[in-house]
């Protein structure tokens, strides 16, 4: 998912620092350049959608030919092999037209192929095909971002928002929006709030002590830290980060 990075006295999310190199043509700054893999959301970070399909039982798949596809195309992406993974999923849909999930993913790769127009093309089949599927709002609205339609993209997280309430990832992707524009006060809110509907999402309390340390705030960034480590004892990222904190003279 986004995790964060870090370059005192500016602390930056990954969703952030993506969305900023490819808008500005990698023309970024040296933290910005270390950015992790894409905001995208593809099959292996839906897996509480998508792996749940993976068993010939679960109601979401009509079709049992869709199973090894499934697992095969996960697989694909987990190696990293995202064109690939396309290709199954294509097949996925010439058994089912109408599989939402199947366009999403195939949404998310092109994302992490960095093709966002076609991010954009797919995930807008998603939504056509189904209006109350909030992940495709997210796919679209990050390759929106990205391409600098900005207005277009904050309506499409807000609806992300507004269709899942419960679910964390659409507060989180309106929060790195917000930070793309610097509104480092309302980030955090919206991670704040990720975290308050999922006390288990690791990567908002990440990203929550990026925007408590861009603030000032360091004693929360650091308590914000010790909940990653006390979800995720080897986050080794989490473990630089605070001690980052805690060296730096501001705090002091």
């Amino acid at each position: 998912m986004y995790r964060t990075l870090f370059k005192p006295p500016f602390w930056i999310t990954v969703g952030f620092a993506i969305i900023t190199a490819l808008a500005t043509n990698g023309k970024a700054s040296q933290a910005i350049a270390f950015a992790k893999p894409t905001v995208s959301l593809s099959s292996v970070q839906q897996n509480t959608v998508m792996l749940a399909q993976t068993s010939p039982e679960a109601d979401a798949i009509s079709n049992p030919e869709v199973v090894p596809l499934l697992q095969e195309a996960i697989q694909l992406e987990e190696r990293g092999d995202f064109r690939g993974a396309i290709a199954v999923y294509q097949q996925i849909l010439e058994l089912d037209p109408q599989d939402f999930r199947a366009m999403n993913v195939i949404a998310g790769l092109y994302g992490n192929l960095g093709e966002f127009e076609q991010e954009i093309i797919w995930a807008e089949q998603a939504i056509a095909t189904n209006p109350e599927f909030h992940l495709a709002y997210i796919n679209y609205g990050t390759a929106l971002a990205v391409l600098g339609r900005l207005d277009e993209s904050q309506t499409a997280f807000e609806t992300a928002v507004g269709l899942a309430p419960d679910d964390p990832l659409g507060y989180y992707s309106l929060g790195v929006f917000f930070e793309i524009q610097r509104e480092f006060e309302i980030a955090l809110g919206l991670y704040q709030k990720a975290v308050e509907v999922d006390p288990t999402f690791e990567d908002g309390y990440f990203n929550l002590a990026a925007m408590y340390a861009n603030l000032g705030e360091f004693e929360a960034a650091i308590a914000a830290l010790e909940k990653v480590l006390e979800l995720n004892p080897d986050a080794e990222d989490a473990k630089a980060m605070k001690a980052a904190i805690e060296a730096d003279p501001r705090n002091q």
